[in-house]
């Protein structure tokens, strides 16, 4: 056996033979390296070693649909593969790329993913297994890096992500990329455009791509889409659904899809449907469902800015989801008040929204509509003017429920009041309420105004959601931020979850003892308003400075009594 410090290895490392290795084959041995050569499952199977969360680093035990697809990789030069997530189709690229690499000489093999790190992470997978290949059977290394390895029969891997120049305007014998539906689309087909050509000029280079599916408007999507409608299409298709893994059954998917929290998630990534971006967030069923409890408002304020359907009533609880605008008649500051008494009905009883109030005016505004419905849970966007809302809320009104949360995953050093708009709890806040809305369908909305903005909430092809270009989406936000009191990191400090539903949400809660709840009647404070089912008649009230004998009441009290008031 070789000594490591006797120039045989690199870098000493004796899993890594160098040129000057020298090894004894017997006949066993060149047997087994001919029929690794020829078939790329028995050299999986044989020699390729993962690692296992559960078993920790083992050989790779296939199943039938991943010797499948190794197949077809090995046969068909375009293969494009829809995958289901967790099946293991990363793993399948990098076995194909090392058994290319070692077994074919002068190969350019070049894997894309869509960030630095993921193809890092990919390419120490092929470097681990490379290691634990038997020395007999691997040629030797010239160069090994983190991203890039050289073998001694002029075969390279290397790693590159869309933004890097690595294959642009150079030869490429196998290329190799990785969740392509989840690279930005402008990135990914300038990309394409620059290193497609190269590949389809040779006769002999090969491109493999593969996974999960994420909505219609990427080039993953025109390429499969192209390979499964076009008989005349140079891609061959493949697609591994969940239950094709050993020992996933109904059970095993009923527990994911719960933890999912959401039916759209695992249908599209686990059930391998295209969930056509651009769509709106309600179907026309849910649409005319939610339709039928549209009706007008009980009491309308605020010149129609402040519309109440459902009076404050004491026996029940509430949340408010605020949304905070500039106040420049654009986008519109709102307030949405929900009723969620019941988890499983939801019941949207009051809404304010106005495009011109400024954030100082509308915190007084905010802190009068919550009074109005007993000082419930406030969920206030802080971002931008909202944070001047949520500070005088806090700081000059002391108002008590003011709801803190997502410091930690903006990763903001101090903790600061209100919901802190980022990338990830926005993200979260959509799913949270698309489950409540679309999977248990439990919102009673009255308002048209907001039913429209739903209609107009698309998902775009990087997996945000927004309002279509040219519209709005203030109401519809303010309703995501009212939900956001039903996700159990909220839910759970303010209420007692007596009942959780099957997905582990709350289905039935208990407000904790925040005090006495005082409700302000908010027709009390208007004048000259449509108030249905109000009286007219209200009288008005008169205080002052005075000692209570009419020659001290002053002139306003007798001009009072002489419009036909009467004092009370």
């Amino acid at each position: 056996m070789a000594d490591k410090n006797d120039g045989s290895f690199y870098m000493g490392n004796e899993n890594l033979p160098n040129r000057n290795w020298k090894g004894e084959y017997t006949p066993k041995m060149i047997k087994e390296l001919k029929e690794a050569k020829k078939n790329i499952l028995k050299f999986a199977e044989r020699y390729f070693y993962i690692v296992s969360l559960d078993h920790g680093k083992q050989k790779i035990k296939l199943y039938p649909a991943q010797k499948k697809a190794l197949r077809d990789m090995r046969d068909e030069r375009f293969y494009i593969l829809l995958a289901s997530r967790q099946i293991g189709k990363s793993t399948l690229m990098t076995i194909y790329l090392l058994w290319q690499a070692c077994f074919e000489k002068d190969q350019r093999i070049l894997l894309v993913a869509n960030k630095e790190a993921t193809a890092i992470e990919i390419f120490s997978r092929v470097r681990m297994a490379y290691e634990e290949l038997p020395n007999w059977l691997k040629p030797p290394v010239k160069e090994y890096a983190k991203t890039s390895m050289t073998l001694e029969n002029g075969s390279r891997i290397g790693i590159t992500t869309t933004t890097g120049t690595a294959a642009r305007g150079q030869s490429v014998n196998c290329l190799v990329i990785d969740e392509m539906a989840f690279i930005e689309p402008h990135l990914v087909e300038e990309f394409w455009k620059s290193v497609y050509p190269i590949i389809s000029s040779s006769k002999k280079s090969k491109a493999f791509i593969c996974s999960t599916a994420n909505g219609t408007q990427n080039l993953f999507y025109k390429i499969y889409n192209d390979a499964e409608t076009n008989p005349d299409s140079v891609w061959n298709r493949g697609k591994i659904m969940w239950n094709e893994v050993p020992g996933r059954d109904e059970k095993w998917a009923a527990e994911t899809r719960a933890s999912i929290g959401s039916d759209e998630a695992w249908r599209q990534e686990f059930c391998c449907e295209w969930i056509n971006s651009g769509e709106s967030s309600l179907d026309d069923e849910l649409y005319e469902k939610m339709e039928k409890t549209i009706c007008d408002p009980k009491v309308v304020l605020d010149d129609g800015a402040y519309k109440i359907w459902e009076d404050p009533d004491e026996s029940r609880f509430y949340a408010a989801g605020i949304d905070t605008a500039e106040g420049v008649g654009k986008d519109s500051s709102v307030i949405q008040v929900l009723d969620i008494t019941d988890p499983a009905e939801v019941r949207q009883v009051a809404v304010y929204r106005n495009n011109k109030i400024s954030p100082l005016e509308f915190s007084n505004k905010v802190y009068q509509v919550l009074r109005n419905y007993g000082s419930p849970l406030a969920l206030i966007e802080r971002n931008n003017c909202g944070a001047q809302v949520v500070d005088r809320l806090v700081h000059d009104m002391g108002y008590p429920k003011v709801v803190s949360y997502g410091n930690r995953q903006a990763h903001r050093k101090n903790r600061m009041y209100g919901m802190i708009a980022h990338t990830n709890t926005k993200h979260r806040g959509v799913m949270n309420m698309r489950y409540w809305m679309n999977d248990l369908q439990s919102i009673v909305m009255h308002d048209a105004e907001t039913l429209e903005e739903f209609k107009d909430f698309v998902r775009y092809p990087n997996g945000t959601w927004k309002a279509q270009k040219g519209r709005h989406d203030d109401l519809v936000m303010a309703i995501m931020y009212g939900y956001y009191v039903l996700d159990n990191d909220i839910c759970e400090q303010y209420f007692e979850i007596i009942e959780k539903d099957d997905t582990g949400r709350p289905k039935v809660i208990e407000p904790m003892d925040f005090g006495v709840q005082m409700f302000e009647d908010p027709t009390s404070i208007y004048s000259n308003e449509n108030m249905a089912g109000a009286s007219p008649d209200l009288n008005p009230v008169y205080w002052g400075m005075s000692d209570g004998t009419d020659d001290d009441m002053g002139d306003d009290y007798y001009d009072l009594l002489e419009a036909g008031f009467t004092p009370l």
